[in-house]
């Protein structure tokens, strides 16, 4: 390969360039910045600390996040500190359940066991290794518990979202780390194998920069974090299209960024894959009203539905639990909200697709939180309204059946019984308690948001061969790069836990790769 040299990037420290012959050396190499890499960086580091090992990370984009940055409803922990400090029961084992049943029984239960029995620790190390306050739980859709995790407003009532707080905090601490370098703004185009053994591992990657470059990174370790491929829908020739084509025309709320990459390398050299047909459709992503029709939607987050919103057709009717499985959820509007009749929206603003109301009562608006409100209504995706008749004028409902709707679910709600759509968890009254109190409502649609097929790897984040289901020496793998954990369906909050659960041991395996190599003499 002609012309590769070796362009780092080190956080806030600008740019390196080196003069060096054409192959470069690094300890471990991690493709993808968001909470999974950025936690097999971490772990990495810390597994080889006394020596001089180093972590390179390779980000496509100018900056680490990814889609990690976008989550907004929390991470789950079942039995953790702060739901003990909160007086909530839960189990791993009841989490187990809830995921594997999520997963419509194609979960791998050696992977959804680790990750449930090492939720607490991955909460609490998130808590005291970096100081998060991770002190507001809900019970979201498909839980038999509360234990979703996320940050509370601070004391002037701005808005902590989860997703951004935990990867940028990581990202802060990783950038003073001296034994660490990001390249940003590379993209990863080959996975180097190994040929000098018949094992056919990985020793390395190639990438590409922004002028056109390549460049070739030699390593012990790599570690593929590089997300999923719900952000290909607009490609013709993506991994959406090729796997589940009847979704490709649906909005979503990944980044452009989510096109499959670490599939795609590992696909080249042999990986197995699993569960590709698996792609998660989110029940909620805000309509806008500038832009009913928009390809991207932003997210409508999981924990509005948590603390207490609840979903209305065109006509002001409920029509589902809303705190079932995204999956059914999904199912639910697409099957009630998809007529001109029945679905939701704007005055001449269309989504010319199933869409319902989101709405929330003064009392589910406080248990959310305010300052992620007030974001959502800056972004005019959230609308206030005064009173029951406000709000059936706002949206266009006859206040006769919006008033009934309401008080039905709050006589439920007062009897402790279940609803006719099986609901029993009613975190919040629907009806405020005086004429003049607020509710605040929104448009929403069913999108494209997670995809649970990926790379085939085991209980130690090693990238699986296809056909012998060997381990591929020196790859490994974690968050929604990967298959097999999820099933047919993820339950909400599971990806930023996994990202930290199979994040870490991605880095750990990566540092015993490097530690042997080191014992070997050969680093």
């Amino acid at each position: 390969m002609q012309g590769i040299k070796q362009i780092l990037h080190t956080g806030n420290k600008g740019v390196i360039q080196a003069a060096m012959e054409d192959t470069a050396q690094a300890s471990i190499v991690v493709v993808g910045g968001g909470l999974a890499g950025l936690a097999a960086a971490i772990e990495a580091l810390q597994q080889t600390q006394g020596t001089k090992a180093d972590v390179v990370m390779v980000e496509k984009e100018p900056r680490t996040g990814g889609n990690s940055a976008k989550a907004s409803s929390g991470i789950n922990g079942a039995w953790t500190d702060t739901q003990k400090d909160q007086g909530i029961a839960d189990s791993t084992e009841a989490f187990e359940n809830d995921t594997l049943r999520s997963g419509r029984g194609l979960s791998n239960g050696t992977l959804v066991k680790r990750l449930t029995q090492e939720s607490a620790q991955s909460v609490a190390w998130l808590q005291s290794h970096f100081s998060l306050d991770l002190n507001i739980i809900a019970q979201l859709g498909g839980h038999s518990a509360a234990r979703t995790h996320r940050r509370p407003d601070t004391a002037d009532g701005r808005p902590q979202p989860v997703g951004w707080g935990i990867v940028s905090t990581l990202a802060a601490r990783l950038s003073d780390q001296p034994r660490f370098r990001l390249v940003s703004e590379a993209q990863v185009v080959e996975l180097i194998k190994d040929t000098r053994t018949s094992a056919s591992g990985v020793e390395g990657v190639v990438y590409k920069t922004t002028d056109g470059e390549l460049h070739r990174l030699r390593a012990s370790a790599v570690v593929l974090a590089t997300g999923g491929f719900a952000g290909d829908g607009g490609a013709a020739n993506g991994l959406l299209h090729k796997y589940a084509p009847q979704l490709a025309s649906l909005p979503s709320t990944n980044g452009k960024f989510a096109t499959g990459d670490g599939v795609k390398l590992g696909m080249a050299i042999g990986a197995d894959l699993v569960g590709m047909e698996h792609v998660q459709v989110h029940p909620t992503g805000f309509v806008s009203p500038a832009d009913p029709t928009a390809p991207t939607k932003f997210l409508a987050a999981e924990a509005l539905r948590g603390a207490g919103g609840l979903l209305l057709n065109g006509k002001g009717e409920r029509f589902v639990n809303e705190l079932d499985t995204r999956d059914n959820v999904t199912d639910a509007i697409n099957a009630a909200c998809s007529s001109t009749s029945t679905r939701a929206g704007y005055p001449d603003a269309d989504t010319n697709g199933p869409s319902a109301f989101l709405v929330l009562s003064q009392a589910a608006a406080d248990a959310f939180g305010h300052g992620a409100l007030g974001f959502y209504e800056k972004m005019r995706l959230i609308n206030r309204a005064t009173g029951i008749s406000g709000l059936a004028a706002a949206m266009r409902v006859p206040l006769a059946t919006l008033s009934k709707t309401l008080s039905s679910h709050d006589d439920v709600r007062s009897s402790g019984s279940v609803d006719e759509f099986g609901k029993k968890t009613f975190p919040q009254p629907a009806l405020n308690a005086d004429q003049t109190s607020l509710y605040f409502w929104a448009v929403v649609t069913p999108s494209i948001h997670y995809t649970m097929g990926g790379l085939r790897f085991d209980e130690k984040a090693r990238v699986l061969q296809a056909g012998s289901q060997s381990p591929i020496p020196g790859l490994f793998a974690a968050g929604e790069v990967t298959g097999g954990l999820h099933g047919a369906n993820r339950l909400a909050g599971n990806s930023l836990l996994e990202c930290v659960v199979f994040g870490r041991e991605a880095g750990r395996q990566a540092a015993l790769a490097v530690l042997k190599t080191i014992n070997e003499g050969k680093l």
